[in-house]
């Protein structure tokens, strides 16, 4: 892959499904290796809205060849960077020093949608997730332009899988509804209850660090649109409501705490959100939801389960590490906020 001073950076918009395919392609690989995540459901929903013309974003092309792409998304007065991806040379090395080419053609790609998005007059807030790049890869260009950066981890852990029989039968599966843990019961993920779990999120999540990098924590619709997104989009994982679970107040039925998780590749899942109300904290409730959580993914057959937490969350880490977790991957969140004088 060449980066000489033929490569021109051209609008997303320009480009369809057939164009971009290839590229997806090689990024899918990557994400599966890096992360054991299944990226085609993700890629198979940007080729719709590529077909469509609808998303934002920029290409990076060199005699015809498309090296590279960044999307961006509107919502309101925010903007999300999606994703910035350059295919190597070769797929093994696309992580590693040694591929300068593939950073630069990604810096510039970067660099045109900050400078789109940070001059956007509509635009007060622009917030990125660069799961699939290792941690501070892109620091110097997002912190260039104002972005406050914060690490977050890529955990794993190992499950037991359920024997063949049990899973098939649904034998092994106990019966939740009669334990009692902290005065509170549990049961199974509802739909019809959304808008009560978007509310648990933003008791949950006042002055939090992840609701300083994802500021859907902080009101209700916010909240209500991130579920949905989780439920019905597959861009973290398929939804698997049989190992989402509510924990309810025993005596009132408020809702005291959930954990929803999903899958994103055959054998692996991954736990999307777990939260608990303040009130209804040190009682054990985060960990049996997510003891629950993973009995369930271990019924389903899964052999690895993995979630993502902020660095600076040490008590959220040191559950999960008590749970068997590991760091396998460090990636950035970034957020810039418009100054007003």
């Amino acid at each position: 892959m060449a980066t000489g001073v033929t490569l021109e950076i051209r609008d997303l918009r320009l480009y369809g499904a057939a164009e971009l395919r290839p590229l997806l392609g090689v990024e899918s690989e990557i994400w599966r290796r890096r992360l054991d995540w299944e990226y085609k459901g993700s890629a198979r929903l940007l080729l719709e809205y590529l077909d469509a013309r609808s998303l934002p974003g920029f290409v990076a092309v060199e005699q015809g060849e498309i090296l590279g792409y960044v999307f961006c998304v509107y919502e309101a007065h925010k903007a999300v960077i999606g994703n910035v991806f350059a295919a190597p040379r070769v797929i093994g090395d696309w992580s590693t020093a040694d591929s300068p080419p593939r950073h630069e053609v990604e810096r510039l790609l970067l660099e045109q949608a900050v400078t789109l998005l940070t001059h956007s007059p509509g635009v007060d807030r622009v917030e990125t997730q660069l799961l699939l790049h290792p941690a501070g890869e892109h620091g110097a260009t997002l912190a260039a332009h104002g972005f406050q950066r914060a690490e977050r981890l890529y955990l794993e852990r190992m499950l037991q899988r359920a024997p063949a029989q049990a899973s098939q039968t649904g034998s092994a599966a106990p019966d939740r509804s009669q334990a009692i843990v902290g005065g509170c019961r549990l049961r199974p993920w509802r739909d019809a209850e959304m808008q009560a779990a978007a509310q648990l999120i933003v008791a949950a999540y006042p002055d939090h660090p992840d609701s300083r990098i994802n500021d859907q924590y902080r009101s209700l619709s916010g909240a209500q649109r991130f579920l949905h997104n989780i439920v019905r989009f597959p861009g973290c994982g398929s939804f698997v409501p049989e190992a989402s679970f509510l924990a309810v107040d025993a005596l009132s039925g408020a809702l005291a705490g959930m954990v929803l998780s999903s899958q994103i590749s055959s054998g692996c899942g991954h736990i999307t959100q777990i939260c608990v109300a303040p009130g209804y904290r040190r009682r054990g409730l985060a960990e049996w939801l997510l003891d629950e959580a993973i009995a369930a993914l271990e019924a389903r057959g899964m052999e690895r389960l993995t979630l993502t937490v902020t660095a600076s969350n040490g008590d959220a880490i040191r559950l999960y590490q008590r749970k068997g977790f590991a760091e396998r991957h460090r990636f950035d969140a970034a957020v810039w906020e418009r100054v007003r004088l």
